[in-house]
């Protein structure tokens, strides 16, 4: 279906007239795709059910995690599952979480060290693309839940895997980040339970 085009998503970027600068999600060090990814991601044109709905889509609004209409955002910063993704980040590396898409394709990581900057954005590269094929479970593969750690992990087997793509002496630092964010995430589940994104995602 042409819903679902690349190519369409492409073309649309391309005709944009508000078409901010990427040069963070292309220099940093995962794949190739998941840096296509980010950068429809930043352009605002992946397919979340709202850019569906502009293409004519006439299937469901709603969130797969929440009751509230799916939008990049929504999905990435503001749904109680994303919130409480990002209450874990903040926890285990004391970094806000960013509040829009441009702020966390701009501003955000401003005043980092620019070498743990670049450790940083592959794990946000890692943290959306979990959360993106996760959603995707519930939406076209009939799963039926999915709980925070079940992204978190998806995330931190990504930032490990990935980690192969830096420098020698970068990958120790990729690893013992995902490993604490492991841990942050198993305390939080041991202290909250399966219903945690109730409970601290605000």
């Amino acid at each position: 279906s042409g819903i679902f085009s690349v190519k369409s998503m492409y073309v649309d970027v391309i005709n944009s007239s508000l078409i901010p600068s990427s040069k963070h999600v292309w220099a940093v060090k995962v794949p190739l795709k998941i840096k296509v990814f980010m950068w429809f991601v930043h352009k605002q044109v992946i397919l979340t059910k709202d850019n569906l709905t502009k293409r004519n889509w006439t299937g469901p609004t709603r969130c797969s995690f929440c009751d509230r209409d799916e939008t990049i955002k929504h999905l990435f910063l503001d749904c109680p599952l994303a919130k409480v993704l990002w209450r874990t980040v903040h926890i285990a590396f004391n970094i806000t979480p960013p509040n829009s898409v441009n702020t966390l394709f701009g501003t955000w990581l401003n005043g980092i060290e620019p070498e743990l900057a670049r450790h940083i954005r592959v794990g946000v590269c890692a943290l959306l693309w979990a959360l993106w094929n996760c959603r995707n479970d519930l939406v076209f593969n009939r799963t039926t839940r999915i709980h925070f750690l079940q992204v978190i992990f998806r995330a931190t087997a990504l930032i490990r895997s990935w980690s192969l793509l830096t420098p020698t002496e970068a990958r120790e630092h990729l690893v013992i980040g995902s490993i604490r964010w492991e841990t942050v995430a198993r305390d939080i589940f041991n202290r909250f339970g399966w219903w945690s994104c109730n409970r601290i995602g605000n």
